[in-house]
């Protein structure tokens, strides 16, 4: 037998698939593992089905791409950690604390202040526990990062264009502060004479916590060479020195994540490190490459939906929400486990003002750094709303997040029936010998067919999203131009006379848009602009497919000419129920000939056009940013867990404990669930509506298009799962109602969530019989129990 001699462009792929699947195994092995009884059934049963050659692992989280590297500083090995030992209760009012002067006081809370670094002291005048805001005695590192931990503000700064980000703080580059007393708190007016840049911090103290406020009007920058690039707002608030308190940090990733105060012993490198309401695409570079021929090796991770972030110390009874109420679109969360970079856990924002990036300088090679030319344009405004006692968790923070929702009409408390949510996939497209042709999945009357099957087998009330209507299916077809359905659907039905059905049948059938994507490789000529990156190149939005390798984004302002052209021909079609893709959970960047434009004016254009479509039709957003959480009828494709980073600790349901009995939350699709009997008891736990992505045809007629990804969706294979799903949820939702979540605790793998109706919910992770309450529980199942 002839062995065929290899490449050396094969060889270095093999070897670098064998080094990257062997770290991947490492870390994965490496990683820390009279009441009425409703009922007590097992989680519905489910279709076995093996993913066809081409499906990715659905279920692959351990692999998600991780945050950027941080550089480490200087270690001293032989420093004595526990220098430090600070008290966590102050029995009673004093003049000082711990070099802190008392500034101010109210009802709940008394704030302490040290002038020299604008570090404060909160003291919790119901337990006396309290929170520090900066480190008084630092672990020596570099002379760097000691200064930052000291610190209660810290900016940095970029020189000319050098892409190295330089530090001042408190300490570093000689600062000048002048602190004004006021009534509730402080203003100091900070100055870096070198430098040429001053600003003007706001702290004060109201009866949910304190608030932090830099006015974007009292920034001045008056040298060409030194221009800040970002700000810290007090980053050590609430730190913990390696394993010495109890507690938790939480991070808004997907549906939220804890990372315990403990002691990691040097295992983890790098922070958690995301922009709220994820990344920026118009000035980021992907530091994630793919090594392999149309292949990304990683699974994208969860976007932040909202602006918020916790520290609890669970031995004392404190904490706190951090809430960006301005400055959100400019600003990151990082959360830094004890050993990357420091033996501290600490969380914070960072807010971004300036960035460089990389601007070609040739069509084929060749680049130069080049600084953003103008500052984002933001108010900070933070608040950090105190937690205590029995309130000192996650729930706590999620109660104070609801409150802080409806006092600031961020959510309308609206009815939350349940439905089970059956999404259809028309057309798609494939490339044929000569030409694309299409590929009907399911047409029009296939999809009233289904529906009536399942209203007939019990599940009475659906919202359903049809996608891939248009001519040229979902992906050929983008973005949407005209009210024209794909012929290859309309067989013996057209879409007019499916959506009359549905509405006389109490469907809500839903049209959906993708109001973000253009597809070039479809519209070589087209009067709509591209979106274009700082550095003037279009974005290119690499998905990978069969067919189509990459999309562009749309202009903001071509959008909303496209969506008021749709709207017209919507209307005009007697189209009622629209769903709006895209401009919902993407923000970015983006220059405009010789000027640029950040992230606010993206989102204010977006937020325009959605609201107008939310006066004239039902409109439902997908996965929404908090910002738009008042503006859709429901939440659809609610995570219903974190991206799983090595560093995580539990995964828990913060939005779903804070939405739950104010909007109607719609999962991910149960489909491609790696374990779908666990999923089922999530949605039981989290009070999130079902969803399901259905064909008609057998998935494997999607090998050769862009949703080759779609393993398994022949509706003969969830026919019978739809309704038990509908049946066995329905039954929770009847105890539960309109309820909303009041406390959610667990112990191991059971879960107990109470409800302010007095029902109580039980579910049962493990495999093994399980007992809580009185209540006994069988392996893989849940319980509801009735309230008095």
């Amino acid at each position: 037998m002839k062995i065929a001699k290899l490449k050396p462009r094969t060889i270095i792929k093999i070897i670098l698939f064998l080094a990257i699947t062997g770290g991947f195994l490492y870390l994965v092995f490496q990683s820390d593992e009279s009441n009425q009884s409703i009922n007590t059934p097992q989680a519905p049963t489910v279709p076995v089905e093996e993913p066809t050659e081409e499906a990715p692992d659905a279920g692959a989280e351990e692999g998600a791409e991780q945050p950027p590297a941080q550089p480490e500083p200087e270690q001293v090995v032989d420093e004595d950690l526990s220098a430090e030992k600070r008290p966590e209760y102050v029995t009673s009012k004093q003049d000082e604390i711990d070099g802190h002067k008392f500034y101010v006081e109210n009802n709940k809370l008394e704030m302490y202040v040290n002038e020299e670094n604008l570090s404060l002291i909160i003291r919790d005048k119901s337990t006396g526990a309290v929170m520090y805001s900066t480190v008084k005695n630092p672990i020596d590192s570099n002379e760097s990062w000691k200064n930052f931990t000291r610190s209660g503000i810290v900016m940095e700064y970029l020189v000319d264009t050098n892409i190295v980000v330089y530090r001042a703080d408190m300490y570093s580059q000689n600062p000048t502060k002048t602190i004004t007393k006021e009534s509730d708190g402080f203003v100091a007016q900070i100055e870096y004479p070198e430098l040429e840049i001053s600003f003007e911090v706001k702290v004060s103290l109201n009866e949910k916590g304190i608030t932090v406020d830099v006015p974007k009007d009292s920034i001045k920058e008056n040298s060409d060479k030194y221009k800040m690039a970002s700000l810290y707002v007090y980053p050590f608030l609430g730190y913990s020195q390696l394993g010495e308190r109890e507690g938790y940090m939480f991070i808004p990733d997907g549906s939220g994540a804890l990372i315990h105060l403990k002691d990691n012993d040097g295992k983890y490198k790098q922070p958690y490190s995301e922009m709220v309401y994820g990344g920026n695409v118009g000035i980021d570079d992907s530091y994630v490459l793919s090594l392999f021929n149309r292949m990304d090796p990683f699974n994208d991770p969860e976007k932040i939906l909202a602006p918020i972030f916790g520290m609890v110390q669970t031995d004392s009874e404190i904490g706190y929400l951090g809430i960006i109420e301005e400055g959100e679109y400019s600003a990151k969360i990082e959360a830094y486990p004890s050993g990357a970079i420091l033996p501290y856990n600490w969380i914070t924002s960072k807010f971004i003002y300036r960035q460089v990036y990389n601007q070609p300088t040739s069509q084929d090679s060749g680049t130069m750094v080049v600084r953003q030319k103008n500052r984002n344009d933001f108010d900070i405004k933070v608040h950090y709303q105190f937690v205590s006692g029995e309130n000192a968790n996650y729930m706590g923070l999620a109660s104070n997040y609801r409150e802080y929702l409806l006092e600031n009409n961020l959510v309308t408390d609206k009815d939350t029936p349940f439905k089970a949510r059956i999404d259809f996939l028309g057309t798609e497209v494939e490339q044929g010998l000569i030409m694309k042709q299409d590929v009907p999945m399911t047409t029009f009357d296939q999809a009233n067919t289904i529906l009536q099957d399942l209203q007939k087998n019990g599940v009475g009330n659906i919202l359903s999203i049809y996608k891939g209507w248009q001519e040229g299916g979902l992906y050929g077809g983008l973005p949407v131009r005209s009210f024209n359905p794909e012929s290859a659907l309309d067989d013996e039905m057209s879409i007019q006379e499916l959506l009359e059905n549905a509405k006389k049948n109490s469907i809500d059938l839903y049209v959906y848009q993708d109001a973000l994507r253009i597809n070039m490789e479809e519209l070589t000529n087209t009067k709509y602009e591209l979106m274009k990156k700082f550095n003037k190149r279009a974005y290119e939005d690499e998905v990978h497919g069969n067919v189509y390798e990459s999309f562009n984004y749309l202009h903001p302002k071509s959008t909303i000419e496209l969506l008021n052209k749709m709207e017209k021909e919507y209307t005009s079609e007697s189209i009622e129920n629209v769903m709006l893709s895209g401009i919902s959970n993407t923000l970015f960047s983006y220059s405009d000939g010789s000027k640029e434009f950040d992230r606010i004016t993206t989102k204010n254009d977006y937020e325009t056009i959605i609201s107008q479509y939310n006066d004239i039709f039902n409109l439902l957003l997908e996965q929404p940013f908090a910002y738009l959480w008042n503006k859709t009828n429901a939440i659809v494709d609610l995570p219903t867990k974190s991206s799983n980073y090595v560093f995580t600790d539990e995964d828990i349901p913060f939005i779903a404990l804070t939405l739950k009995g104010l909007v109607p939350m719609y999962a991910e699709y149960t489909n491609f669930q790696a374990n779908q009997e666990e999923f089922f008891l999530q949605l039981v736990e989290q009070g999130v509506n079902p969803s399901f992505y259905i064909t008609h045809e057998n998935p494997a007629e999607l090998k050769n298009t862009n949703s080759s990804n779609i393993y398994s969706s022949q509706y003969e294979r969830y026919e019978e799962m739809i309704p038990s799903y509908y049946e066995e949820l329905q039954s929770v939702h009847e105890v539960i109602g309109e309820a909303m979540i009041v406390n959610h605790e667990r112990n191991g793998k059971v879960t107990k969530v109470s409800y302010d109706n007095g029902a109580i919910v039980y579910i049962n992770y493990h495999s093994e019989s399980q007992q809580i309450d009185d209540i006994q529980l069988d392996g893989m199942s849940y319980k509801v129990v009735q309230g008095q």
